[in-house]
């Protein structure tokens, strides 16, 4: 018996859902399965899919197989994307070509071959829609795998409003936060992260008269769930430490400033009812009462993976004013970064 254990990078989900890892046991003889992995986002400006072999051999030791390109892609496969009437080819390229290398470990780094799609203009991918994921083997001319995903719903969130003024109510940072609620559709959208866009101007070497913008993003809580099934809507407060903090450890400190604030923007990011899974399921076996062979997830019929959407929503022009303003310019989290 061996095991081939498939850690689950998301290339595309800078947002931030728990990353997970699962352990695929596969026990007869030598076997070959595709092993999928990507989002679906009306949010993003490209798709990308990431479609391996999860292969063992009875002759050839895991470790070095990972190291064969051979061994770990597909010779001759097309990946297609189809919904309605609509159907799309994706292209293969070297993920790290595109600004995703592939990280260091037991995997072989190059090529990182991964699946793209540019929607053909003025199309997007639409909430509650059903797409269909195939897989086909050209030489054997046969279907690897098929999988459906449903586009999660938007979430629309009901505050903060769009410029919106942030004040504390007291004087201790501690005690203050920022409440935010959102309403949610609960057939599809099951999990939930709220971030923060941070904007703001910085002098160039010290030079007032010569400002750049520049904006971080920070996650400020994550795996966010509705306190039961039928919930149609979520209130959260964000901790003003919490603000501060992902300010202070997003913000590029190296250079002297001075910096200048001018809004932030409030995003909450919606995954699908699979993902939820996939993460309660990879998260169920730590601790000292985990089981000694791990559980796994997968929605990938006749393989293993994740193939699965994500959406999101925002509000900006948010501000920060009276001792809101005064935390971030004089305040113990991000004095060091010479706001003004």
């Amino acid at each position: 018996m061996k095991i081939l254990c498939y850690l689950f990078l998301s290339i595309l989900f800078i947002t931030g859902f728990s990353n997970c890892s699962n352990d695929f046991e596969l026990t007869t003889g030598d076997t070959n399965k595709p092993v999928v992995y990507g989002f679906l986002s009306p949010k993003d400006t490209a798709t990308y899919i990431r479609v391996e072999k999860a292969f063992v051999s009875e002759e050839t030791n895991a470790l070095e197989l990972a190291q064969r390109p051979e061994d770990l892609f597909y010779d001759d496969i097309e990946v297609i994307l189809s919904a309605g009437s609509n159907t799309y080819s994706l292209t293969q390229i070297d993920g790290a070509d595109e600004g995703y290398p592939r990280d260091p470990g037991v995997f072989v780094n190059v090529p990182n071959n991964l699946y793209k799609l540019v929607l053909p203009g003025g199309q997007t991918y639409i909430d509650g829609q059903d797409y269909r994921l195939t897989i086909m083997d050209n030489a054997a001319d046969t279907v690897i795998t098929e999988a459906i995903s449903t586009i999660v719903h938007a979430p629309i969130i009901q505050f903060p409003n769009e410029d919106d003024d942030f004040e504390w109510r007291s004087s201790i940072e501690g005690q203050n936060d920022v409440r935010t609620q959102w309403r949610l559709n609960n057939t599809t959208a099951a999990i939930f992260d709220l971030r923060i866009r941070f904007n703001y101007l910085e002098a160039v070497d010290g030079d007032v008269n010569n400002r750049v913008e520049k904006s971080v993003i920070f996650t400020v809580v994550k795996n966010i769930e509705p306190e039961d099934e039928d919930d149609t809507s979520i209130s959260i407060e964000i901790l003003a430490t919490d603000i501060l903090g992902g300010i202070a450890g997003a913000v590029d400190a190296s250079g002297p400033g001075p910096r200048f604030f001018t809004n932030m923007e409030v995003i909450v990011d919606a995954g699908s009812k699979d993902l939820l899974s996939f993460i309660n399921v990879g998260q169920a076996n730590t601790g000292l009462t985990g089981a000694s062979v791990p559980p796994t997830f997968s929605n990938i019929p006749n393989g293993f993976g994740l193939f699965t959407s994500r959406n999101s929503a925002s509000v900006g022009g948010l501000t920060l004013v009276g001792e809101a303003r005064d935390s971030l310019i004089d305040g113990r989290f991000t004095r060091q970064l010479n706001f003004r």
